[in-house]
């Protein structure tokens, strides 16, 4: 007869050996004792008919039979009634990872217990009522142990579950979740080594990525060749396999894994292009898993594969996302020497065409007697002057003079002065000495994200006053324009709006690795900080000096 050990030495369900009162203790050893000699031909009835009822087999059969009043008889006998029940938590935590119904595990006691019918009638007589409710107080407590194992059981998977989630969260980079899976993992199942192996690029092989219990044993970059070995039935098969005896077994070809593993289990680690690596867990004891430790390790495999697509999916939209501020960042050069393109032909062209014009009708006007026509060319003479004017306002924001020959103060100070001519809102600017001259970069980044920003209070804050301040703390500067208008709604400063002045300020930002921030309330005005690191340019630019 095979006896089970405790899952936790000492520790035992009191509930049911509680349940079972003195009195019936001393019946239940008489009941058992008289149904001793009985009892090979019970277990084989028993067999029988659980095996015909359930299509049952040994694994099965087995686990069950320590459950009979046959195994009780073995602990009560000998005054040990909570080792049966400890026997009993053992033997249903196996039913549980067989995957046993627990309505199947009451029926075949409830049968064992009708076979013993026509027994204890004769036993016992008159007494047989009072026999038969003592059994059944036992087959009762039994169940009670059976359901709680079945419950932990299914609660330890839970959590298993549970701690490979958390470190598939938790962990910063994939690797570190190899680990931390495998420590789980291997805890969990009581293995003495575990790997997690990934199919090489353009290979046919495998390699070890993590692993615990094999350090310094097999070498970092060994491979494993897909086309002989365990990993190569792994990928041949994509379901999970289990070999009992490893130094038998010619799908082992390691030696060393021979040495320190007695059983192995191997799960696919399969995706939607195939299977792209395995988790293997090495036992130092011979190990048949169970089907629920099957399924468990299959659940833990899908959730490391879930885990490897998207670290790839995070890092292939990383590098979108760094292509794309690379070629935002172009665009902005691009843009800004186009800007002062346009900027130099308006002035050099156009600008000297209109003063020429200018000029040319003053010359014309000398020329004149009749008022009528020198008015015509006062007239004309006035549209020219307010076309240069305009010119010279269009020229000043493509690429403003100010900005490149007086610096970004100057130039923050004239849109200051600019929107307050145009617009009537007051502007306070305030920028500490030690700003100093920054780099081109920054200081055309600065003076477009002042420029876009008192562009907008003039447009849609409806503020009667705005600010503009200015600091450099090491190497940050740091810049804040703040207006008391009617703030903007919520969603226009979230990350999906579509506020495209305020997306081109941060995509700005974003190319010199800067941040952005804005605080707007309803009715209170806006608030817009920036901040840009200045070393890392002004060492650029000396670089490229």
């Amino acid at each position: 007869m095979r006896l089970g050990r405790a899952r936790r030495p000492g520790v035992f369900r009191l509930s049911s050996v509680l349940s079972i009162k003195d009195t019936s203790r001393d019946l239940l050893v008489e009941i058992l004792a008289a149904l001793n000699p009985y009892y090979a031909d019970l277990s084989d009835k028993w067999r029988d008919q659980v095996a015909n009822e359930f299509g049952f087999g040994r694994r099965e059969l087995g686990a069950l039979a320590s459950l009979t009043l046959n195994t009780a008889h073995s602990f009560f006998s000998h005054g040990d009634i909570p080792g049966f029940f400890e026997n009993v938590d053992y033997f249903a935590m196996r039913l549980a990872k067989l995957q046993v119904d627990t309505r199947a595990v009451a029926r075949s006691l409830e049968i064992y217990q009708e076979l013993c019918e026509p027994y204890l009638n004769g036993l016992f007589g008159a007494r047989l009522k009072e026999v038969t409710a003592t059994l059944d107080v036992l087959k009762s407590a039994t169940f009670v142990t059976v359901s709680g194992a079945y419950f932990d059981t299914k609660t330890r998977e839970y959590a298993t579950l549970l701690r490979v989630l958390d470190a598939e969260l938790s962990s910063g980079e994939i690797t570190g979740m190899f680990q931390k899976v495998l420590e789980i993992t291997s805890a969990n199942f009581g293995a003495s080594m575990a790997a997690i192996l990934l199919r090489q690029p353009d290979s046919d092989s495998f390699k070890i990525q993590r692993s615990v219990g094999i350090e310094g044993l097999v070498p970092d970059d060994a491979e494993f060749d897909l086309g002989t070995g365990f990993c190569a039935s792994l990928v041949a098969s994509g379901e999970p396999e289990m070999i009992l005896d490893v130094a038998s077994d010619p799908r082992i070809i390691n030696s060393v894994i021979k040495d320190i593993a007695t059983s192995l289990w191997g799960v696919p680690l399969k995706s939607s292009k195939g299977v792209i690596g395995a988790m293997v867990l090495g036992f130092a004891r011979p190990y048949e898993w169970l089907p629920n430790e099957r399924d468990l390790m299959r659940a833990i495999a899908d959730r490391t594969v879930m885990a490897i697509e998207r670290a790839e999916m995070t890092d292939e939209l990383r590098a979108r996302e760094a292509r794309i501020a690379e070629l935002s960042a172009h665009l902005l050069a691009v843009q800004e020497d186009e800007r002062k393109r346009i900027s130099r032909e308006l002035h050099d062209e156009t600008g000297q065409s209109l003063m020429v014009i200018r000029l040319y009708l003053g010359m014309l006007e000398n020329q004149l007697s009749s008022r009528t026509a020198k008015a015509k060319v006062r007239e004309t003479v006035s549209v020219v002057d307010r076309t240069i004017e305009g010119i010279r306002r269009i020229i000043a924001r493509l690429s403003p003079l100010v900005l490149q020959e007086l610096g970004l103060v100057a130039a923050i100070r004239k849109e200051a002065k600019d929107l307050a001519k145009a617009t009537g809102v007051k502007v306070r600017v305030a920028i500490n000495e030690d700003v100093g001259r920054l780099s081109p970069e920054i200081e055309a980044a600065i003076y477009r994200v002042v420029q876009e920003s008192l562009h907008n209070v003039a447009k849609h804050a409806q503020a009667k006053s705005a600010s503009v301040q200015m600091s450099r703390n090491n190497d940050v500067v740091y810049l804040t324009v703040e207006d008391d208008g009617m703030g903007m709604p919520a969603k226009a400063s979230s990350p999906r709006s579509h506020s495209f002045g305020l997306a081109g300020i941060k995509e700005r930002i974003a190319s010199l690795d800067g941040e952005v921030r804005v605080h707007s309330e309803k009715g209170k005005g806006t608030r817009l900080e920036i901040m840009v690191p200045a070393r890392q340019y002004q060492e650029a630019m000396s670089q490229s000096a």
